[in-house]
């Protein structure tokens, strides 16, 4: 829990870190939302794969997370693309599901740096694994 806490800690006192989520569900994109701003993070949602991408295009993000099913591009396939863009080759991606199956090492490696499932812990894990994943990408 203190590692936790320190990691909130240290993206409060860096420079806001602007996400880009996209989530289908308005309900789910709302907590998310409201998760990663209390964390700390600027947000800027989409309501599917396909406007996360034009979103993607025309803005600058530090960080991406999409669900994994979503109408007019998957996460999975939103993840991939953005990996092609010199501009996220290196950003943290993390896709979300509902589905409480293990994601193949290939999937998972070519388009994702963590694959996080919807439930009651998703609030802390996020947090947590974006975290850990923006510390490590700042150092490399």
């Amino acid at each position: 829990m203190l590692e936790a806490e320190n990691s909130l800690m240290n993206v409060e006192h860096s420079p806001t870190k602007k996400i880009l989520l996209a989530e289908d569900d308005a309900a789910m994109r709302r907590f998310l939302e409201i998760t990663l701003q209390r964390a700390g993070y600027e947000v800027a949602s989409a309501e599917d794969g396909l406007a996360a991408m034009k979103l993607a295009l025309s803005e600058t993000f530090d960080a991406v997370i999409a669900d994994a099913v979503m109408p007019n591009m998957t996460g999975h396939d939103l993840c991939r693309m953005l990996r092609q863009n010199s501009d996220f080759k290196n950003a943290p991606l993390i896709i979300l599901s509902g589905l409480e199956q293990e994601v193949s090492a290939n999937v998972e490696q070519a388009c994702a740096d963590a694959y996080l499932v919807k439930g009651g812990s998703l609030k802390q894990e996020l947090t947590t694994a974006l975290s850990n994943l923006m510390s490590r990408k700042t150092t490399v």
